[in-house]
């Protein structure tokens, strides 16, 4: 009789937990009037738990006002639902912390030293899409690699 009052207890602190747990609902234009450049991928996934809970949704680019390429790489923190929460909660995964870079290749594929392919921090919470933006640092930048990883 110990053991199902202390799992229901258990039970019950999970629910509690998840109950707490702030995840995010949206609302936007069914009627679409932009039309984005959007881009064919390619991705290289090392870490099949990443991909599972941050869902990569689209990568837009266009020239920024000063004409160098800007891209944009939308992702959404899919981790939602009272079990997820509960455990996220738990964790300290709740907002979920990942550090993310860009780094910018010319038309030859070379890679472009810049001072901006430092790594930055972002902390989504469930439900939530993010936008990782950047622009590149020369108008001989033709190519991005995006680099995602969870933040320890």
């Amino acid at each position: 009789m110990k053991k199902i009052t202390l799992l229901a207890a258990f039970v019950m602190a999970l629910f509690v937990l998840a109950g707490c747990q702030a995840s995010v609902n949206t609302i936007e234009n069914a009627d679409k009037h932009a039309t984005p450049n959007l881009v064919n991928d390619v991705r290289f996934v090392t870490d099949g738990f990443l991909r599972d809970r941050l869902v990569l949704q689209s990568v837009k680019m266009s020239p920024s006002a000063g004409g160098n390429m800007m891209v944009e790489v939308a992702a959404t923190n899919v981790r939602t639902g009272v079990l997820s929460q509960a455990w996220s909660g738990m964790t300290g995964e709740n907002p979920y912390p990942v550090t993310y870079k860009f780094t910018w290749q010319d038309a030859n594929g070379m890679t472009v030293d810049t001072p901006l392919s430092i790594w930055k921090t972002v902390r989504i919470i469930p439900g939530e899409t993010v936008y990782f933006r950047a622009v590149a640092p020369t108008p001989q930048c033709k190519d991005f690699i995006l680099s995602v990883k969870e933040y320890k």
